[in-house]
């Protein structure tokens, strides 16, 4: 669990969307802070203040409708899936040293048009290989089913690793273990092309989405994991011919 906090250095931050972030962000010392695991916390915020069951429903976004019961999040636009939210935070396996509150202003300021909840799911771990797809906010597909293509896969992969890289970094891994996860998530992409010169894409990505699922699993923030190798994804891949 997190160790003695420190306060938030060096503000300026580039706009470019660049892997390395200047901004720091203080990580947690209290176990107990942002780690309530009441279900009807409030994840679309990312406060773990509980909603009052009596609270108009005014003070809940217009846009999303949450399911207490259910742990869910469903939009009012058909297109996205019900977001599920019910998993605890104390569950979690990847960013333990981490507030997800106190990072998320410099996320948004980055990428102010991703979902909150999206960055609630890749924080705990459970937005899963294909959920990626919806971090490309700017897709014409409004209901995309898949990836189109490489290009899609890496241009959504590369916003999702911008972020894994700065929760990382706001934990008690600090500068130096943020430039490292940075490291491996690039070597990572530079797998991934490698692979693309000789196979197929629709292997491609199906070895892809097992191999981040599996990543999920581990943890995230783990610089080794990245580059493990995966004798069970072995026969997946398929030579183009």
């Amino acid at each position: 669990m997190p160790a003695s906090g420190g306060s938030a250095s060096n503000p300026s931050r580039s706009p470019q969307p660049s892997m390395t972030s200047n901004k720091r962000v203080p990580f947690m010392n209290d176990p107990n802070a942002h780690h309530n695991n009441n279900a009807n916390s409030h994840p679309a915020s990312g406060s773990d203040e509980p909603i009052n069951p009596r609270q108009s429903h005014s003070a809940i976004p217009t846009h999303h409708l949450y399911n207490s019961l259910a742990g869910s999040i469903t939009s009012s636009d058909p297109s996205i899936p019900p977001i599920d939210t019910s998993s605890p935070e104390d569950h979690r396996i990847s960013f333990r040293t981490t507030s997800l509150a106190a990072v998320r202003p410099y996320i948004n300021d980055r990428f102010p048009a991703i979902e909150p909840l999206y960055l609630t799911k890749i924080f705990r771990g459970t937005i899963g290989a294909i959920g990626l797809i919806w971090l490309d906010v700017g897709r014409q597909d409004t209901s995309p089913l898949d990836f189109s293509d490489l290009a899609h896969l890496l241009y959504c992969f590369e916003i999702y690793g911008q972020i894994i890289c700065m929760l990382h970094g706001a934990g008690e891994a600090g500068d130096r273990g943020e430039v490292e996860l940075q490291r491996a998530v690039a070597e990572y992409k530079v797998r991934l092309l490698k692979m693309s010169q000789w196979a197929t894409w629709e292997s491609l990505l199906e070895w892809h989405k097992g191999f981040l699922d599996g990543v999920l699993v581990r943890g995230q923030d783990k610089v080794g994991v990245w580059g493990e190798g995966r004798e069970d994804l072995d026969g997946v891949l398929r030579k183009r011919m």
